[in-house]
């Protein structure tokens, strides 16, 4: 989400630098007065405490669910083990070696679901806890940039070229409450 939202306001920001005079004051004013300014976003989202409580979060919802899979997929390598060892002493029918196989590839699928379903879950509780966070953030880029007359704020990652500039990222944690 974030990404997307840097990369939209980076193209935006792009399009708006190429109809810039290249004289020295390019990076901050345009002909027509418009200023722009960067941050560096990747800094500030880091630094805010939202972002270390949902790294956290996310970090123990990933360790029980890995701690589920690999639970599930102990069980499909003991009962596969467990065919295996049958077969090869010769105690397994066919018709039990059909039955084994299909529940093995039961197994198999049933875990292919579950790392699925474990990937979606994470990604949704990761929506769920950074939404917030994004929307704080883009709060406080408007309110800076309202303040200081900024046309517009752009990611400085996304920066081709810059001699000069007004750098946002100090103002912007301050309206966000960071150090």
């Amino acid at each position: 989400m974030f990404k997307q939202i840097c990369l939209s306001i980076a193209a935006f920001g792009l399009l708006t630098a190429c109809n810039q005079p290249t004289d020295k004051t390019a990076t901050t004013t345009t002909q027509g007065g418009t200023v722009v300014a960067y941050v560096e976003a990747e800094t500030i989202v880091n630094e805010m405490p939202e972002y270390k409580e949902a790294k956290d979060k996310l970090a123990a919802l990933n360790d029980s669910l890995q701690k589920q899979l690999q639970d599930e997929g102990a069980k499909f390598q003991a009962y596969q083990q467990k065919i295996m060892s049958e077969q090869s002493a010769g105690t397994l029918s066919p018709q039990k070696e059909r039955e084994a196989g299909a529940k093995l590839q039961k197994m198999q699928e049933d875990l292919q679901q579950k790392m699925a379903a474990a990937e979606q879950q994470i990604m949704g509780k990761e929506a769920e806890l950074t939404k917030p966070m994004y929307d704080k953030f883009n709060e406080a880029l408007k309110t800076v940039a309202k303040a200081n007359g900024y046309a517009y704020i752009i990611d400085k990652k996304v920066l081709l070229y810059s001699e000069d500039g007004i750098d946002a990222t100090a103002k912007v944690k301050t309206q966000l409450g960071l150090k």
